[in-house]
């Protein structure tokens, strides 16, 4: 059977359309940074799918419509070429932070790793989250600085869960796991299985307001999600949270900061740091130490 790699250089804010487009349609999804704000994206196919490439094809050329993106590349793998080969071939150990290193499940620990590391074992799948995205990057880089032993996580948008995963592996007791995604949530199913943390993770399909999440619960939530989800999200999140609790909002760009803060500060949040990175930032919000009702605001009436 002839197999074809696609390959597609996207702007960072189009990582994610572009990621769904492949991995609903094609197999495997590998990510690679492609210089500042860019980032190169693949997938594979049979050449005989061709409705499949139709869609891949119609997909981009509506995204191609909003921003101008690369162009989509075909290249035809050779007989003796595996897919799942090539679509591995294109991740490698990543750093992130201080201790904290993502670790492909095919791949060998190299010298590099010291005995203070936290290794991160992913088999990224088909879901969105591996790291190389600066949201990704940047949640982990504040949850290490912000997790501590026994911790009570939401984890919003979980993806490929490997938030989830940073979160245990940095001393969390309890985590809840939530994605609308019904791939994303079988792809972090496999992922805690494998990390072993199955019995400490509440996973489940669908956002908050949820019974997994009730009110009051956690000392921390991370939401990867995007400026208007965090903004529709934010009252129910701080039902969900304790007072004084904190509120990793990810998945922004810079730009969408005055937008976020115009949500969050009536609700009685404080902005208490943040981490740029390109045209990305992440924000952490420490809730009020009074909790308001998601009920109570305007927000959540609407």
């Amino acid at each position: 059977m002839a197999w074809q790699e696609l390959s597609i250089t996207v702007p960072h804010e189009y990582v994610e359309p572009i990621s769904y487009l492949f991995s609903r349609y094609g197999k495997g999804l590998s990510t690679e940074l492609a210089g500042k704000g860019r980032v190169l994206l693949r997938t594979y196919l049979t050449s005989a799918s061709r409705q499949r490439m139709a869609r891949i094809e119609v997909g981009v050329k509506l995204v191609g419509a909003i921003e101008p993106i690369g162009d989509l590349e075909v290249r035809e793998l050779p007989d003796d070429e595996d897919w799942m080969n090539s679509w591995k071939s294109h991740f490698r150990i990543l750093r992130i932070g201080k201790r904290l290193v993502i670790k492909p499940t095919w791949l060998e620990l190299d010298s590099s790793t010291g005995p203070d590391d936290i290794v991160i074992e992913l088999d990224p799948g088909i879901a969105f989250g591996t790291g190389y995205h600066p949201t990704t990057a940047t949640c982990m880089e504040a949850l290490e600085q912000h997790v501590t032993p026994g911790m009570t996580v939401l984890d919003l948008g979980t993806g490929s869960g490997i938030l989830t995963i940073t979160a245990m592996k940095l001393g969390a007791g309890l985590v809840t796991a939530l994605d609308i995604d019904a791939q994303a949530v079988s792809a972090a199913r496999r992922n805690f299985r494998r990390c072993g943390i199955s019995k400490q993770v509440k996973l489940g399909q669908g956002s908050v307001p949820h019974p997994t999440a009730g009110a009051g619960v956690f000392d921390l939530a991370v939401a990867n999600i995007s400026a208007r989800g965090v903004a529709d999200r934010s009252p129910f999140i701080l039902t969900a949270l304790k007072p004084g609790a904190l509120f990793i909002a990810s998945g922004l760009l810079i730009t969408q900061k005055d937008e976020v803060a115009a949500v969050l500060e009536p609700l009685g949040f404080t902005l208490v740091s943040e981490w740029p990175e390109e045209e990305w930032v992440t924000l952490l919000y420490r809730a009020p130490e009074a909790s308001v009702a998601a009920s109570d605001s305007p927000s959540a009436a609407s």
